[in-house]
């Protein structure tokens, strides 16, 4: 059954009930601007332009609209087609999406050398899940990745990590026979976290020897931040997504910053 035009808007609805409603039911602040928002969306209280055909002189009156992600005049059809778009990107095979992060030790040190550090950050995490991938023990088979790095978090703090798009399962040795590997876990957490840690660190011990990484003036070597690292648990995050279409839906309710909090180094992205 296709969906018909409704007579009576919601916009309406909170017309008729402007005095009534917010008298009675407490509103928050971002509660009220949206119902206010939807009251005046496409109203003279906006402003508006008018449209006029070059070819017949033809005009129309247009009010503008509210621009509100709530408002079902506005951002209703625009996120539908927008998920639509995004879900078709998406890989048709089942998937773990798995979060490399670091400790908050080592903000420092890759916030003052973030082209490198990103780059080993990125290595460290590759080789972590391929070579467990790899293990007999867990799944034995050639894995493969789409990794994407964020470097700050929903609170908008510096927080470099690297998210993955996991296949879940991997080729043979000899690349003639798929393996799938388990339905709730990939590999083990624990293990991949274990071996993540001492990737990267290694790397970036690396690094600092070969001089393309400074530290920071306030520690003198690097053995002051390892021991740091390792004393602390890398918590490396492994989700199955349920329904990736409907996930999609929800994300237009996050507030994500326009803006990288970081400009110096853009979040990028890599195929491993």
């Amino acid at each position: 059954m296709e969906n018909q035009r409704q007579h009576i808007e919601l916009a309406q609805i909170f017309r008729d009930q402007a005095k009534t409603f917010p008298a009675t039911h407490r509103l928050c602040s971002e509660q009220q601007k949206a119902y206010t928002a939807i009251m005046e969306c496409r109203t003279a209280t906006l402003g508006g332009h008018t449209d006029r055909c070059e070819a017949c002189g033809y005009t129309r009156q247009s009010y503008n609209s509210c621009r509100n992600r709530h408002c079902p005049k506005c951002q209703l059809i625009k996120t539908a087609q927008w998920v639509d778009k995004v879900a078709s990107n998406l890989p048709p095979v089942p998937h773990f999406h798995i979060v490399f992060t670091i400790p908050s030790c080592l903000y420092h040190l890759f916030y003052i050398n973030q082209r490198v550090g990103y780059g080993l950050l990125f290595k460290a995490a590759g080789k972590a899940l391929l070579q467990c991938a790899r293990g007999s023990k867990y799944l034995g088979a050639q894995a493969g990745a789409v990794a994407l790095l964020h470097t700050w978090g929903q609170t908008l703090v510096y927080h470099p990590h690297i998210h993955m798009m996991v296949p879940s399962g991997g080729l043979s040795e000899d690349m003639t026979e798929w393996i799938a590997s388990g339905k709730k876990f990939f590999v083990p957490v624990k293990i991949l976290s274990c071996v993540f840690r001492g990737m990267l660190c290694r790397l970036l011990e690396q690094a600092i020897t070969a001089g393309e990484i400074r530290l920071p003036e306030t520690m003198e070597s690097f053995k002051s931040i390892k021991e740091a690292c390792y004393k602390k648990k890398w918590v490396v995050y492994c989700e199955k997504p349920e329904c990736w279409p409907s996930m999609l839906q929800n994300i237009h309710k996050c507030k994500i910053p326009k803006i990288d909090t970081f400009p110096s180094y853009k979040d990028s992205e890599i195929i491993i």
